[in-house]
């Protein structure tokens, strides 16, 4: 049996007007990836994401030559206390661990399986870029699950990935005939194949479509609270 779900996001996408933004870019560099990954968790992107990343390029300009040994010696020079208090400005915590702990770790793990650079990442082949985010990183750093790993891989250049977060489960609560549980496996791959099927359709990619989403639903929540 077909399933509908593809039908009725394109159905949804079209009657909500919902476009690519044609200003989605990926950061040029890998150490910017991760702190966007991190720090997007349980958190406004606009309002903390977007101004933690300027205070970093101010500090390690966002760009492809960046490695992450430089991110984590940064980090390990000032302490991570200090560094998510003078740096980011930002003492959020994921899986009761500061933020910057957990982005200073995922840039360590990199280092430790010689990716020093994004286009070192970029190189990997699918499979084995996968499982080495997917898998390794989810079993070694604490604070990455599956979620944010997979936004990972589409912020390091894998734009076939969908980020199956709490905003994407809600749009598509109002889609269709199902309540879609948040880390459910079988529901998140149901959302990520519809979300591939549709961008297929539209002709943009994965992730461009499901930042798509986000923006339009982040929108909407900020509209239903004014």
């Amino acid at each position: 049996m077909t399933d509908p779900l593809p039908a009725q996001l394109s159905a949804f996408v079209q009657k909500q007007g919902i476009v690519v933004d044609p200003e989605f870019s990926l950061h040029p560099s890998g150490v910017h990836s991760v702190v966007n990954c991190v720090f997007s968790a349980q958190a406004r992107f606009e309002v903390v994401v977007l101004p933690l990343l300027a205070r970093l390029n101010d500090r390690l300009p966002d760009v492809p030559e960046l490695t992450f040994q430089a991110f984590v010696d940064d980090v390990d020079t000032l302490g991570t206390q200090a560094y998510a208090e003078n740096v980011l400005r930002n003492r959020q915590r994921l899986a009761r661990r500061l933020k910057v702990e957990v982005a200073r770790d995922v840039a360590a793990f990199f280092v430790r399986h010689d990716i020093q650079a994004v286009g070192d990442f970029r190189r990997l082949e699918d499979e084995a870029a996968e499982q080495l985010v997917l898998v390794d990183l989810v079993q070694e750093v604490e604070g990455i699950g599956p979620t944010l790993a997979h936004y990972l891989l589409w912020l390091m250049g894998r734009e076939d990935h969908v980020k199956v977060d709490s905003r994407l489960i809600c749009l598509f609560a109002r889609i269709g005939d199902w309540q879609p549980r948040l880390g459910h496996d079988g529901d998140c791959l149901r959302i990520t194949a519809a979300v591939r099927a549709v961008a297929a359709e539209l002709g943009t990619t994965p992730a461009r479509l499901d930042n798509a989403l986000g923006q339009f639903e982040s929108r909407r929540k900020a509209d239903s609270h004014d």
